[in-house]
């Protein structure tokens, strides 16, 4: 007995020992990101009057600094590339619950993805990652079911295999941050090449997911809420708009809120010098289309 006491009590001490290490690279798995635009709303440093949401069509093509300098009105970027309607939904509700209310929320849509499933759109659980020492980045990992609740306790249970990285990350090559969280492609990259598309496209809400359009609606109720003005933007693909997603998309939009979509009649928007591929847009084609945002703010 006493020697399964003694057994027991040193696999405690180690277990202990062990996890103080473990917590040292759960403190040290922020430091290590490039991308700390989450991290500054968690800490309550992201009280901004426009905020911009979306995927990487908020992120490169809409140009928070340009916005701010002509409006006056402080402005930010929290898109992120790759990302989807359920990821923009929990960033506009972590940015209301640690800041205040920005006075408009500008959103940027996925056409025609916003409600159906996309491979490369997805909730950004790697943006959780690293910040997994917060409480309630934490709890939203087990609510996405990649946690569960002995990570409320161990910081063993916290951690993912990208978290024992001890390297930097780098800064992307064609498309860094700016000092307003926009991502803007600076430079092509010449692997990539497009043609403009003229074919006809269809939509059909029959595959529309569920979540993805709570997730919508969750974002109008919480802008209702807070007073917040909710903007809806579609930038400019090259190719044929897709005016059967835009017809649908109306339906659920609720009168109140916005819709700004893009000058189709610019022979810009049909010049492939001005984008990076198909959806993207160079920081030059990006400085037209924003212009078109501050224009509608201000004559709104």
């Amino acid at each position: 007995m006493k020697q399964f006491l003694k057994n027991s009590l040193l696999f405690l001490l180690v277990f202990f020992i062990l996890e103080k290490g473990f917590y040292y690279f759960l403190q040290q798995a922020p430091k290590l990101e490039y991308d700390t635009r989450l991290e500054q709303v968690l800490e309550g440093k992201m009280n901004k009057q426009i905020i911009v949401l979306g995927s990487s069509r908020g992120a490169d093509n809409i140009l928070a600094g340009q916005i701010e300098k002509e409006t006056g009105l402080t402005t930010y970027n929290l898109s992120y590339p790759g990302s989807d309607v359920t990821f923009h939904a929990f960033i506009l509700e972590t940015l209301l619950k640690y800041n205040k209310a920005p006075k408009k929320i500008i959103l940027a849509i996925d056409n025609p993805y916003e409600f159906t499933e996309e491979k490369s759109l997805v909730f950004r659980l790697d943006r959780l990652y690293p910040l997994s020492k917060y409480n309630y980045i934490n709890q939203k990992l087990i609510d996405q079911k990649e946690k569960n609740i002995f990570s409320k306790v161990f910081c063993l249970a916290r951690l993912n295999k990208s978290n024992f990285s001890l390297k930097k990350q780098e800064i992307p090559v064609f498309n860094p941050i700016d000092s307003f969280g926009s991502m803007p492609f600076l430079k092509k990259n010449d692997k990539i090449t497009f043609d403009y598309d003229n074919g006809v496209n269809g939509y059909s809400k029959a595959i529309e997911i569920e979540e993805k359009v709570n997730a919508f609606n969750q974002i109008q109720e919480l802008c209702a809420k807070n007073n917040i003005d909710l903007i809806y933007v579609f930038s400019p693909n090259f190719g044929t708009f897709n005016s059967a997603f835009y017809n649908r998309f109306q339906n659920e939009v609720e009168d109140k809120n916005r819709i700004i979509v893009y000058d189709s009649l610019n022979p810009i928007y049909k010049n492939k010098e001005y984008y990076y591929d198909e959806s993207h847009l160079l920081e030059k084609g990006a400085k037209i289309f924003t212009k078109e945002i501050i224009t509608f703010i201000q004559s709104n």
